[in-house]
């Protein structure tokens, strides 16, 4: 996540943290009534706190004994899961018992740079759309494999992650002020959905897998950003107000 990401988490918790339900905007009034299903009386007080580590959910917020928990999304191109690319492999080889020619698709893809560990030439690097081009039937293998996983592959990529203790019951995209939000059962059904599939190089449902960052032009800025997977949902906050 961005530092905006996270400093707009911040202001979530702090703008929620210890206040009473009366004293909330209309917009999160609306909002936790439907979380914790139920009206709330005027003077409740309301807990907030980060979800520490691993977890899908960003945000908990407490309502007498019951806490519930949200992933807070913001801004443009949202990123929903990263993870170095032999870390996914691992789980794909545990989970699926993928073959190792479609590991090095995978390496390949990720890489981008004619090789499966990413210590090819600078000049040999290619962007997602020149890959495709270069490497159509690389590509259709991964989307096969993907196709064929989609609903639980979004459900890790989404909800569950990678060792993440807590699932977030919604997603919540916007800010202190003001947001949309759909429940997470809702969400990976219309991710998941084929009608909603996403227009990227390889999709995931309504996800794009891309590589985080492949630093086409070198250097050691972005070097670090290489070799990792990664999810992205740009138009999350316009596709929330679509579901039902």
């Amino acid at each position: 996540m961005s530092k905006e990401g996270f400093k707009n988490e911040k202001k979530i918790i702090n703008y929620l943290n210890g206040k009473q339900f009366k004293e909330l905007n209309s917009s999160w009034k609306i909002f936790l009534a439907t979380l914790f299903s139920k009206s709330i009386p005027e003077n409740t007080k309301i807990v907030s706190f980060e979800k520490a580590g691993q977890n899908k959910s960003d945000v908990a917020i407490q309502i007498d004994n019951t806490i519930k928990t949200i992933s807070v999304k913001s801004g443009t191109g949202n990123s929903v899961h990263q993870e170095p690319i032999e870390d996914f492999i691992y789980f794909l080889s545990n989970s699926y018992n993928i073959s190792n020619s479609l590991a090095n698709d995978l390496r390949l893809f990720i890489w981008g740079d004619e090789t499966f560990d990413g210590k090819g030439k600078v000049e040999d690097r290619l962007s997602a759309s020149k890959f495709k081009k270069k490497y159509p039937i690389v590509i259709e293998r991964i989307q096969n494999f993907f196709d064929q996983y989609n609903d639980d592959l979004i459900k890790r990529f989404v909800v569950t992650g990678l060792k993440s203790q807590s699932s977030p019951d919604y997603i919540y995209y916007g800010n202190k002020n003001k947001g949309v939000w759909k429940k997470s059962k809702k969400v990976l059904g219309w991710l998941c959905d084929k009608a909603n599939e996403s227009k990227g190089a390889i999709s995931v449902g309504g996800l794009t897998f891309q590589a985080w960052n492949r630093n086409i032009n070198g250097g050691n800025k972005s070097e670090k950003k290489r070799g990792v997977i990664q999810l992205k949902w740009g138009s999350i906050g316009k596709d929330l107000k679509k579901i039902k």
